[in-house]
C-alpha cells in the first residue's frame, strides 16, 4: 500500500510492538487454557502477530476470523509477507467463493476468514468444519449478528471437542461478559485475560483527547450550552442529527490546525457518520483546499484506490473525511489528528415498512475507542470529539449488537437449512449468543419464511421448521437475504442474467458508474449516459441507479468484453502464445472504463460474483435452468457504438455543472462524447424497468399482513384499469380550493392516490401514518403485474429430452466426440438418421453390424478432439457446414484430471473459432457432463468467453441414452450430482461494431 512513511523522518518510524514482548506468555496461555482474551489497543499488533506465534508455538493450524472482507485480505498479506510466503502457501484466507489456501495438502497454516464463511462451513459441515488447534476470533467487539453466531456455535462444539482453543482479540471488548460467557464451558474452566501494555513507557507516541470544553478554548468560543447547540441535549438521549452548527465547528477546528501546526504531514481524519455529512462538510472545504488535499473513504467509493492515492506529502496536508469503514481494517499513515463527530449510522429492522432502514445514533465509547486509535501510531495524536465531557460519560459502553435490531430471517434460514442437528433449531440456537434476540423476533422471521414458501411449518409439538427446496437455495446464494429473492424472482420469469445483476448490485460498493465525490451534476449526467432517470419509465431513484449499472455492465460486455474476446481468438487460431495478453488487457481496459466513466474493478467484481451465483444455481438445478433465455445485452444485434474520442470538459462546462475548479483533474481525462451509450430501446430496457416495477410490487405484496394479492398476468404491458376518481392530495391537507370543479375526489371514501414511495426498492418512510395507499393490491394501482412462482428443483430426467438433443426434423448432420463406449452412438440410432452421425472415439473398437447401427460414421483413436476441430491429420467425413449438433463427453480420465479446464478451455476456442470462421449460425453445441464438474471447471464462463451463451440444460436420461462413466460426487442437502446436458447457442459478435472478423480468423488459420 502506498503512503508509506519516509524512512528519514526519525520521529515517524514505528515504535517497538509492545505485543512481541509477550510472546511467550500469549504460547503459554493458550496451551494451558481453552479460551484465551486478549485485550490489546488498536495498533497494536495482535491481528499480525498472534497467529504467527502460535505457529511458532506448534499450535497450528490456525484459523483466523476478521470482520471485513478487506481486513481477511490484507492481513493475510501481511502476514504472508512477513513469513516469507506466498498467498495461499503457508498463509491463506477464504472470502465468499474465494479460497486463497491449502490447508488440505498441509501448506496453509494459518488462514484468515470472514465470520460469515466460518458459518456456512459449519452449517454445512458441524463440528468437522473446525479441523484446527485455535481459533481466533478477532475484533469481537464488532457485534455483526455472524460473529455473534460464531461465537455461539463454537462454544458449543468446544464442549464436545475439548483440544481446541479459542483465542478472541479485541480493543474494547466487555471482558466481564465474555468470562461470564464462558463460565459453564466446564469444570475448573477460566478465561485467561492477557492485557498487551499501553502505558507510556511502552508507547513513543502520546495521545490526547479533547472535549467540546477545550475545543471551546481553543477556539476562544463561547462556552455556555455547547451540549445544546452541538448535540441537541445534554446527554445520549438527545438526537443525534447533524446541523449546520456542528459542520462549522469542524471547519473551524481544520482551519486551526492547520494554522498552528507547520508540519504539512501530519494529516487530519475526520468521522462523519453518513454519505451525506461527508458531502455537506466537503462543500465547506472550499477555502481550505488550496493548501491541503481532501479524501474520502466511504463504501462506494473504491476503499484500496482511495488508501493508494493518500501518499503522504510534504506541500498539501491530507485531510480525510471518513465513515465508520476506518474504524478499524485500514491503515491511514501519517494521521496527527483525529476530530470525532461521536455520531454512527445503525441499521435496524422496521416492522411497519417490512424492511430494512437505517438512522443517525450515538457512538458507543468502543466506537470511540476505535477511532482515536487511528492517531498515535506514527507520531504523536489529538483526538477532538465534539461532545462534551459529561455528555460522553453518559455514551454506551459498547455499541448494540447487531442481533437485536435485525429481522434475523437470514439468520434463521441459515440455521434451519444447517446440516448438523447441533446448529439447525433457531430457538435453541439463537438463545445461545452473547445477547439473545426476543423470542417473537424469531417467530416472525419464521412466519415470515413460512409465508414466502422458504420453510415449512412443522407437523408435530416436536417438530422443526424443515428448509424447502426455494429456502435451501436461498439460503446458499452469495447474495443478501432480499437481493437473493429478487433475483431468483426474476429468474422465474426468463430474466436469469438480468436479476442476478441486479441482485448483484442491490449488495455491492462502489457501483460501475463513476461517481465523483461532491459532484452531484456530474454524477447525474455519467448516470444518464446509461439510463436517463427522468425518462418516461417512472421509478424510484434507486431503482434507477440500478437499471443504470446494469446497464453499464451490459455495455461493458457488449463493447469491450467482446472486442478483445475475438482478438483473443485471433490469437489462439494464429497459434500465438497469449502470455502477455491478460496484462495488456488489463491496461487497455483502464483506459477504456475512464473513458466511458466505469470503475474496471466494480466491473469485474460483479463478474466474479455472478459467476459465484451461476456455480450455486448449478449445483442446486432449479427449474428454471431447463430454458435460459440469453442475456438481454445481446439485443438489439444491431447494437452500435463507435467513440468519439478527445472530448475533454473544459473549465466552462465545469462551471456549468456547477463544479469547483478544484475538480478540474476530472477534466483532464479524454471522455467519449458519443452519449447516450445506452439508449431506452437498447439491451431490453424498458422490459426490465417493468418487471422490476412488478416484482417490488410482489415482494412488498408478501411481507404486507392481511393483504395478499394474486398476480396473474404475464409481462406483456402494463395493465391498464379504469378506476374511480382519486382522493384530491390537497383534500387530504385541507388545502383544495378548487372546489366542485377539482377533478379529484373529495368524499373521503374515495380511493386514495398511491404513494410513489411505497413500492419501491427505498420504501415509504411515513409508515401507517403516510397519507397516501400502501394498499398493494388496490384496483386504483395502475401497474403491470407477473407471477413468478414458486422456485422448484428441476424433475428427474425422461426420455423426450432426448428428442430436445437432436435437430429438429431430422435435418443436419450430429457430430459425438469422445463416446467412449459407443453407447450413446448406438442409442440415439432409435431416434435419428445413423447416416447422419459422425461418432469420434478416444480407443478402438470392433464396429457392431446390427442393423440399426448400419451408416453411423465412426472415426477411432481420436484422442484429441481439439485438432479435430480446426482440421489436423484427421477429418470430417461431412462438411462442417452440414452439422448441427456438436456433442462432447466430458467424462475425463483420471490422468486428465489436472489438464481438465485446460482441455475444456481449448475446446471452446476451437469449436468458436470454426463456427466464427465459416459462419455456422445454426450449429449447437451439446456438452454433457456431471454438473458439479461443471462448476467445478467454471464451464459456463470458458463457454461465454469463447461467445457460446447457455440456452438448455437437463438432466441426461441415462436409462434412454446410456450410462454417463463420470462418477457423482456426494452433494450436501439438496444440492444435485449427475450428468447433465448443456445446451449452448453461439452469439457472435456484430459485424456492423467490430468488422470483418471472420476473414481475419480464417487468415490467422491459414498462417497457422
Amino acid at each position: 500500500m502506498q503512503g508509506v512513511e519516509q524512512e528519514d523522518a526519525p520521529r515517524r518510524r514505528r515504535p517497538p510492538v509492545a505485543t512481541e514482548a509477550l510472546r511467550d506468555r500469549i504460547v503459554e496461555k493458550v496451551k494451558e487454557n481453552r479460551v484465551t482474551l486478549i485485550v490489546g489497543d488498536t495498533g497494536c499488533g495482535k491481528s499480525s502477530m498472534v497467529p504467527q506465534f502460535l505457529l511458532e508455538g506448534n499450535l497450528e493450524p490456525i484459523m483466523c476470523t476478521q470482520p471485513r472482507r478487506f481486513a481477511v485480505v490484507a492481513i493475510a498479506q501481511m502476514v504472508a509477507e512477513s513469513r516469507n510466503c506466498q498467498v495461499g502457501e503457508e498463509v491463506g484466507y477464504h472470502i465468499g467463493h474465494s479460497n486463497v489456501s491449502n490447508l488440505n495438502s498441509k501448506r496453509s497454516k494459518i488462514v484468515f476468514k470472514t465470520a460469515g464463511v466460518v458459518l456456512e462451513q459449519m452449517r454445512d459441515k458441524g463440528l468437522a468444519a473446525l479441523k484446527y488447534k485455535v481459533i481466533i476470533l478477532d475484533e469481537i467487539h464488532e457485534r455483526s449478528v455472524e460473529s455473534d453466531l460464531v461465537l455461539a456455535c463454537v462454544k458449543q462444539f468446544m464442549m464436545k471437542k475439548n483440544d481446541l482453543r479459542l483465542v478472541l482479540m479485541s480493543a474494547t471488548a466487555d471482558i466481564t461478559r465474555y468470562k461470564e460467557y464462558f463460565r459453564d464451558l466446564g469444570r475448573g474452566e477460566r478465561v485467561e485475560v492477557i492485557a498487551i501494555p499501553t502505558s507510556p513507557r511502552t508507547r513513543i507516541f502520546q495521545r490526547e483527547v479533547l472535549y467540546l470544553e477545550q475545543i471551546a478554548d481553543i477556539l476562544k468560543m463561547n462556552s455556555e450550552s455547547l451540549s445544546t447547540k452541538y448535540c441537541s441535549g445534554e446527554d445520549a438521549d438527545a438526537d443525534a442529527g447533524l446541523n449546520s452548527d456542528v459542520y462549522q465547528l469542524i471547519h473551524e477546528l481544520l482551519l486551526h490546525i492547520h494554522r498552528s501546526d507547520p508540519d504539512l504531514e501530519n494529516s487530519i481524519l475526520v468521522f462523519l457518520p453518513t454519505y451525506y455529512a461527508l458531502e455537506q462538510q466537503w462543500i465547506r472545504l472550499s477555502s481550505v483546499r488550496s493548501v491541503s488535499k481532501v479524501h474520502i473513504l466511504h463504501r462506494s467509493i473504491d476503499t484500496d484506490e482511495a488508501l493508494q492515492t493518500m501518499k503522504v506529502s510534504k506541500s498539501c496536508r491530507k485531510v480525510i473525511l471518513a465513515t465508520n469503514i476506518a474504524e478499524s481494517s485500514v491503515t491511514i499513515p501519517g494521521v496527527a489528528y483525529v476530530i470525532d463527530s461521536c455520531r454512527s449510522l445503525q441499521v435496524y429492522w422496521d416492522p411497519i415498512r417490512k424492511t430494512d432502514s437505517a438512522g443517525l445514533v450515538w457512538a458507543s465509547k468502543s466506537q470511540a475507542e476505535q477511532r482515536k486509535g487511528r492517531t498515535g501510531r506514527t507520531c504523536d495524536g489529538q483526538i477532538y470529539r465534539l461532545v462534551t465531557g459529561p455528555f460522553y460519560n453518559s455514551l454506551d459502553d459498547h455499541e448494540h449488537p447487531a442481533i437485536l435490531r435485525l429481522s434475523l430471517r437470514e439468520q434463521v434460514l441459515m440455521v434451519c437449512c444447517a446440516e448438523s442437528r447441533a446448529m439447525n433449531d433457531p430457538n435453541v440456537v439463537l438463545q445461545k449468543v452473547l445477547d439473545p434476540p426476543n423470542l417473537d423476533v424469531i417467530q416472525d422471521a419464521l412466519d415470515s419464511l413460512v409465508q414466502i414458501h422458504a420453510l415449512v411449518k412443522p407437523t408435530s409439538p416436536r417438530g422443526r421448521y424443515e428448509p424447502t427446496f426455494y429456502g435451501c437455495l436461498l439460503n446458499s446464494l452469495p447474495l443478501s437475504f432480499d437481493a437473493s429473492v429478487l433475483a431468483l424472482k426474476f429468474a422465474e420469469i426468463g430474466f436469469l442474467h438480468e436479476g442476478i445483476l441486479i441482485g448483484i448490485m442491490l449488495d455491492i460498493q462502489p457501483l460501475p458508474i463513476l461517481q465523483p465525490f461532491g459532484y452531484q451534476a456530474l454524477c447525474k449526467m455519467f448516470r444518464d449516459n446509461y439510463f436517463d432517470e427522468d425518462s418516461n419509465l417512472k421509478i424510484g431513484k434507486k431503482e434507477a441507479t440500478l437499471i443504470g449499472n446494469l446497464c453499464a455492465f451490459q455495455f461493458w460486455q457488449r463493447m469491450f468484453k467482446d472486442k478483445y474476446r475475438q482478438e483473443y481468438l485471433k490469437m489462439v487460431a494464429d497459434a500465438q502464445e497469449p502470455t502477455a495478453y491478460h496484462a495488456f488487457i488489463s491496461k487497455q481496459e483502464e483506459v477504456w472504463c475512464a473513458f466511458h466513466n466505469l470503475l474496471p474493478a466494480a466491473l469485474n467484481n460483479i463478474s466474479e460474483i455472478y459467476d459465484d451465483v451461476m456455480c450455486t444455481l448449478h449445483r442446486f438445478r432449479p427449474s428454471f435452468l431447463v430454458e435460459i433465455d440469453p442475456p438481454k445485452y445481446l439485443l438489439p444485434s444491431e447494437f452500435h457504438h463507435v467513440c468519439l474520442h478527445h472530448k475533454v470538459l473544459e473549465p466552462e462546462d465545469m462551471n456549468s455543472l456547477s463544479l469547483e475548479s478544484e475538480s478540474s483533474h476530472l477534466g483532464s481525462q479524454r471522455k467519449c462524447a458519443a452519449t447516450p451509450y445506452v439508449s431506452a430501446t437498447d439491451f431490453g430496457v424498458t422490459l426490465t424497468v417493468v418487471v422490476l416495477k412488478a416484482l417490488i410490487k410482489e415482494m412488498k405484496t408478501q411481507l404486507a399482513e392481511d393483504n395478499v394479492v394474486s398476480c396473474r398476468e404475464r409481462v406483456s404491458g402494463y395493465a391498464q384499469q379504469t378506476v374511480e376518481s382519486e382522493m384530491c392530495v390537497f383534500f387530504i391537507r385541507g388545502s383544495c380550493t378548487r372546489g366542485n370543479t377539482c377533478p379529484f375526489s373529495h368524499s373521503s371514501r374515495a380511493p386514495k392516490p398511491v404513494c410513489k414511495f411505497f413500492l419501491t426498492l427505498q420504501g415509504c418512510r411515513n409508515g401507517s401514518s403516510c397519507s397516501f395507499s400502501h394498499d398493494c393490491g388496490s384496483s386504483n394501482m395502475k401497474t403491470s403485474s407477473i407471477t413468478s412462482g414458486i422456485c422448484s428443483q428441476e424433475d428427474m430426467p425422461t426420455a423426450v429430452c432426448c428428442a430436445k438433443l437432436l435437430p429438429a426434423g431430422g435435418d443436419g448432420h450430429v457430430l459425438i466426440m469422445n463416446d467412449k463406449n459407443l453407447q450413446f452412438s448406438y442409442k440415439i440410432c432409435h431416434y435419428y438418421d445413423p447416416t447422419k452421425i459422425v461418432t469420434c472415439t478416444p480407443g478402438l473398437h470392433s464396429v457392431e453390424s446390427d442393423s440399426v447401427t448400419n451408416g453411423i460414421m465412426i472415426l477411432q483413436n481420436v484422442a484429441d478432439p481439439c485438432r479435430l476441430i480446426l482440421g489436423g491429420e484427421r477429418k470430417l467425413p461431412v462438411p462442417w457446414a452440414k452439422l448441427q449438433r456438436v456433442f462432447w463427453f466430458a467424462d475425463f480420465d483420471s490422468d486428465e484430471s489436472m489438464n481438465e479446464r485446460v482441455l475444456l478451455q481449448k475446446f471452446f476456442e476451437h469449436i468458436a473459432i470454426k463456427t466464427l470462421s465459416e459462419t455456422l449460425p445454426n450449429l449447437q453445441v451439446v456438452l454433457i457432463m456431471n454438473n458439479t464438474k461443471f462448476v467445478h471447471l467454471q464451464a459456463e464462463r470458458l463457454a461465454r468467453e469463447c461467445f457460446y451463451f447457455l440456452r438448455e440444460s437437463f438432466m441426461f436420461d441415462e436409462g434412454t441414452l446410456g450410462w454417463f462413466s463420470d462418477a457423482p460426487s456426494y452433494p450436501n442437502g439438496m444440492q444435485v450430482s449427475a450428468p447433465v446436458a448443456y445446451v449452448f447457442n453461439m452469439h457472435p459478435p456484430t459485424g456492423i461494431q467490430f468488422g470483418d472478423y471472420q476473414t481475419e480468423l480464417r487468415k490467422a488459420l491459414r498462417r497457422a
